[in-house]
Formats: structure tokens, sequence, C-alpha cells
């Protein structure tokens, strides 16, 4: 049996995920999750966060070409539930 696949060994490498951390809390993490869950591929909401100060930086993975969108989102979701700062983790 042949490997099935051997026709995609030519195909270069997929780009990683972007990760992005947003200033938010815990509720405002389930909305943007809904949100993001709404736009197939664009990005994966995480509980993971961290902490710098009193600020709770949760983790946002976009998919490659996709952070203006992702912006675009967060932006709109802000009218909605509380985000404060945005990093784009280089």
């Amino acid at each position: 049996m042949g490997d099935r696949f051997a026709h995609l060994a030519h195909l270069p490498r997929p780009r990683d995920a972007v990760t992005m951390w947003v200033e938010m809390g815990p509720e405002a993490v389930h909305f943007l999750d809904a949100v993001f869950s709404a736009f197939d591929g664009i990005g994966n909401v995480r509980r993971e966060y961290r902490e710098q100060g009193a600020t709770k930086l949760f983790k946002l993975y976009v998919a490659p070409g996709c952070v203006a969108e992702a912006e675009r989102l967060l932006r709109s979701a802000a009218r909605f539930v509380p985000i404060g700062e945005v990093w784009v983790e280089q």
C-alpha cells in the first residue's frame, strides 16, 4: 500500500499561528470564544492567561494572515465586553 499523502510532500510547510495577548476579564473570554467561533478559521481563544501586574492577558491564536481581521473583531467586541490592550507576539 503506497503513501496516500506522498503528493503533499512537495508543498511548503504551513506558517505557524500568530499569538496575541488580550487584556480582558474571564467574562469576556466566553464572549470572544463565541465571536471567533462564528468566523471559522480566524482565531482560537484560549483560557490560558498570564498576569502582568493586576492585569490578566488571555492568549488568542490567530491564523497566519488574519491578524488585521482579528483586531477588527476585537474592536467590535469591545462595544459589548471590556477589552483592553492587545499585544501581538513577535
